[in-house]
């Protein structure tokens, strides 16, 4: 055989070879682009995933403490609207006329004067409503004390060394619970 028919056959041959190399190295090629893409996928899939969890967790915290922060600011206003209710029912037992405040000092005299005798302090502003006479009307075993009290309204009753107080604002702090209670159910009904 010649040479040349021998060089053309092995050309030939390897020209057949380097196709069916080319062939397979782009199967190849295609089967790594192909799992380099669904990785790629899977990957980016992760990070959406990650990304929208955290946008989420974000979330639930930024409302959390938005929340929070919301019923801070409402047991805030809830707080201020009962301490000016406090007020203005103070300023309002201060401002009764005379005959009224009698009234409702007379049945705290006799609710808290029941053993025996003892002194009655008050304020300075209330020896023009609350006389000795007064007191002596309602009790005889009860007398009103030279000594003064920074109170709003009420008295002090004293009994040797004890004394029980019923100046408004103490029985008004006495109360708060159930006024608190009956306050927010009144102010807040929902």
């Amino acid at each position: 055989m010649p040479l040349e028919k021998i060089i053309k056959r092995i050309d030939e041959e390897f020209s057949l070879e380097i196709e069916k190399i080319k062939k397979e190295t782009q199967g190849r090629v295609s089967e790594i682009l192909k799992e380099a893409k669904r990785k790629a996928a899977s990957i980016k899939e992760e990070i959406l995933k990650a990304a929208s969890f955290e946008a989420q967790r974000r979330r639930d915290r930024i409302l959390t403490t938005a929340n929070l922060e919301a019923r801070r600011i409402v047991l805030e206003e809830k707080e201020r609207l009962m301490e000016e209710a406090y007020k203005k029912a103070l300023a309002k037992l201060k401002r009764l006329g005379k005959k009224s405040y009698q009234d409702i000092i007379k049945k705290m005299l006799l609710k808290a004067a029941k053993s025996g005798p003892g002194e009655v302090i008050i304020s300075r502003e209330d020896r023009k409503r609350i006389t000795p006479s007064f007191i002596e009307s309602i009790n005889k075993e009860l007398k009103i004390s030279k000594e003064e009290r920074g109170i709003s309204g009420g008295f002090i009753l004293k009994r040797k060394k004890i004394e029980v107080n019923n100046s408004f604002e103490t029985l008004l702090h006495s109360k708060r619970e159930e006024l608190e209670f009956r306050l927010v159910k009144m102010l807040f009904k929902k």
